[in-house]
């Protein structure tokens, strides 16, 4: 699944080639991948500017001249891909894409589509009161990057549930996902089963200061590909720099040790059992 550092990328390749264009027409190959009011879709996108791409934890968020937005979470294998307009629903589409965006700019014009093969991703749109309502029920979290050690401390201390599983909670810190969860903790030193109540704040410092590196690194190596994530210019590299995610078996980089894998809170997980204590 997509995590932070690949809607960074996303977010920021989208916003390149398509702030500024205006939503023309809507195609929906499986009006399933909509998770608002299907009868209001088209409405709330069609005529209206796209002003800006931003990332909202994982999500991404096509911001519209009218204060509203469209809302995409890319789940397990969505991504956004552009090419040709089909013109109709019978028309030439790329393989597995669900939603075609024709974007105009004057005389020129492209084509958005959003890409899932496994179709678990959706796509919201809202106009600018429903936006403020749907993103306050959402209940994200502080982004990571943005947030500063005393506040982490605070956020993460408090809770009475293991480490690995307090990173994932978006209502608490919002964007981070298995890959940097996991490969943030090993560089911190900190293992997955720490209860989070017991860091203290040298500790949530040392793993805040972490998870910025991890994260900012990846963003510069355009994130992790490790099965279908691409970004529009092409797939991320930061998977060749994984120190545990996905490593279970191999050799600790660190002190030579197996890695070992569990399940914390729900989810696989990769750590030193050595260097993790």
């Amino acid at each position: 699944m997509p995590e932070l550092p690949e809607a960074e990328t996303m977010a920021r390749d989208l916003n390149q080639r398509v702030a500024g264009f205006t939503i023309s027409q809507v195609l929906l190959a499986f009006e399933k991948i909509v998770a608002s009011d299907l009868k209001n879709f088209e409405k709330t996108l069609v005529g209206h500017q796209i002003t800006k791409v931003a990332r909202l934890g994982k999500w991404i968020k096509f911001e519209l001249d009218s204060g509203g937005a469209l809302l995409a979470h890319l789940k397990m294998t969505g991504q956004f891909i552009m090419g040709d307009w089909p013109g109709h629903l019978s028309g030439q589409w790329p393989a597995h894409t669900r939603a075609a965006f024709l974007l105009t700019d004057g005389n020129s014009q492209q084509t958005l589509f959003y890409r899932d093969i496994r179709k678990f991703g959706r796509l919201r749109a809202f106009p600018q009161d429903e936006l403020l309502s749907f993103l306050s029920q959402l209940g994200l979290g502080p982004d990571p990057l943005e947030l500063k050690p005393e506040e982490f401390h605070q956020l993460v201390s408090i809770k009475k549930a293991r480490l690995k599983q307090v990173l994932l909670d978006q209502s608490l810190v919002a964007g981070l996902g298995n890959i940097y969860v996991d490969e943030s903790l090993f560089a911190a030193g900190l293992s997955p089963y720490r209860l989070a109540t017991t860091l203290t704040a040298d500790e949530a410092s040392l793993l805040l200061s972490h998870i910025k590196r991890v994260l900012n690194e990846s963003i510069a190596h355009r994130g992790s590909t490790v099965e279908n994530y691409r970004g529009l210019e092409g797939p991320g590299s930061f998977q060749d720099q994984h120190l545990v995610y996905g490593k279970h078996g191999q050799n600790c980089p660190k002190c030579g040790q197996a890695l070992a894998k569990a399940r914390v809170g729900g989810r696989g997980t990769t750590y030193c059992p050595i260097c993790q204590k």
